[in-house]
């Protein structure tokens, strides 16, 4: 875990685990050539007790000699996962505080309890293999654990030997935690059926964590054959993946469009499966963090949830002129003669300036919009329309219509309706063109 010569911060809580580790790094140090920085985050949850709790990891480091970096910032009770929260502002301090002191590895003081506690409540979370595989002795190089493998008894006994000073954190004992419900609950019954059980439970950890090692190999070679330029997964490849592996594929794309897999179970792994081997062409999960896993025809993306959006404004459009929309779209239209080369493409549009007697309307996609295509008989729904060209759903929300007498004229780059043709006695043409990137699926009429 930690080579001769190198910097360890240590993180402190002030409560025994974290004490402790200090206090054995300490004695190793030294003979090691090993330089300790200490580290506490305080919260602030619990009022006078997080100060005690401050002063004591403060106290401890002191009495070692190890200076001690101390961080601060209150947080909000009221968030859905607080557990998760604070995790993630006392790691990101932890790794502030290490680049500033110039620490290659960032000690925690996780115990073999610990790891049997997560264990089984990603059990009855409901997991996977990785998740199974528990705390990780080292993570990414750098986050170590080096009493991983030491019971709470170990460490109890540690501080009885050394008579370093430690605190006992009284959130420890609320069970609207799970932890602590399987910590003074189910641990114990399990301890009363076999007292290895904590044992037995982490060496399941460390088995699956190196078979997971193995399963990552087999798995790299798949995900970089699946992905595309702009972070897309190809559902086909996916597919064609052996199925066992498909759900740690579907890990390690997360992962890597993610940077890490915090706060995702079991459960949204299934539905991005699901996903992949369903039949919808356009759908999505919702991950806990404000992103979404959005499938297009035969891609998966990772966006950003989209905030609802009023609906735009119409706007009228008139010969000469021009209209901006928010969306990017810029719709222009002007008369021209009827000799003038007629369009060949969806980006633009040729019109009877005589056929079309109420102005025209620039507006959104609204539910229930028809319209006569051209070339086809009767009217069609917009979104079969879009069905058909395989329009991706967030693309749908951007096109602009083009409507004159409350009937749709035109859908730049995706459909022309058959009102108001260019005719031999046509005497006057109105031109439309759409400026806008490329809508996938639209292809030119010539």
């Amino acid at each position: 875990m930690i080579t001769p010569g190198e910097r360890v911060l240590v993180a402190v809580s002030g409560g025994p685990d974290s004490v402790a580790l200090l206090g054995a790094l300490h004695r190793v140090a030294g003979g090691a050539g090993i330089a300790l920085h200490a580290a506490h985050f305080n919260h602030r949850w619990r009022g006078a007790e997080s100060d005690r709790d401050q002063a004591c990891a403060e106290a401890v480091a002191a009495q070692l000699g190890v200076a001690c970096t101390v961080g601060q910032r209150g947080e909000g009770r009221g968030t859905a996962n607080l557990e998760a929260q604070a995790r993630e502002r006392r790691y990101a301090f932890l790794s502030e505080v290490a680049r500033a002191q110039g620490c290659a590895k960032i000690a925690t003081g996780h115990t073999r309890d610990d790891q049997a506690e997560t264990v089984l409540m990603r059990l009855l979370r409901g997991t996977g293999w990785d998740g199974l595989a528990g705390i990780h002795p080292v993570r990414d190089g750098r986050i170590i654990r080096p009493l991983i493998e030491c019971s709470r008894a170990d460490v109890v006994g540690f501080l009885r030997a050394t008579g370093l000073p430690h605190c006992e954190d009284s959130s420890n004992a609320d069970w609207r935690f799970l932890r602590n419900r399987v910590r003074h609950e189910v641990l114990p019954l399990l301890h009363a059926i076999n007292p290895e059980v904590s044992r037995h439970l982490s060496a399941v950890a460390d088995f699956l964590a190196g078979e997971g090692e193995i399963l990552d190999t087999q798995v790299a070679p798949l995900l970089r054959a699946a992905s595309e330029a702009g972070g897309a997964l190809m559902i086909a490849a996916v597919r064609a993946a052996p199925p066992a592996l498909v759900p740690r594929l579907l890990r390690a794309w997360l992962r890597a469009q993610r940077g890490d897999l915090v706060c995702l179970g079991a459960a949204h792994i299934r539905a991005v499966a699901d996903l992949v081997s369903g039949t919808r062409p356009n759908a999505q999960v919702r991950l806990p963090d404000g992103q979404v896993v959005v499938r297009e025809y035969q891609r998966l993306w990772l966006r950003a949830a989209a905030a609802p959006r009023a609906a735009a404004p119409a706007r009228v459009l008139v010969p000469g002129a021009t209209v901006d929309l928010e969306t990017g779209w810029r719709i222009s239209a002007e008369l021209v003669a009827p000799s003038a080369a007629l369009p060949c493409d969806l980006w633009s549009l040729a019109a009877d300036a005589d056929a079309i007697a109420a102005p025209l309307i620039v507006r959104g996609v609204r539910p229930g919009d028809r319209i006569r295509p051209l070339g086809m008989r009767g009217q069609r729904k917009l979104q079969d329309v879009f069905v058909d060209r395989k329009l991706p759903a967030a693309q749908r929300r951007t096109c602009p219509v083009i409507e004159v007498g409350g009937e749709v004229l035109w859908i730049p780059g995706v459909a022309r309706s058959a009102r108001a043709l260019i005719t031999p006695g046509t005497r006057s043409a109105l031109r439309l063109v759409a400026e806008n990137p490329p809508i996938a699926g639209a292809k030119p009429l010539c």
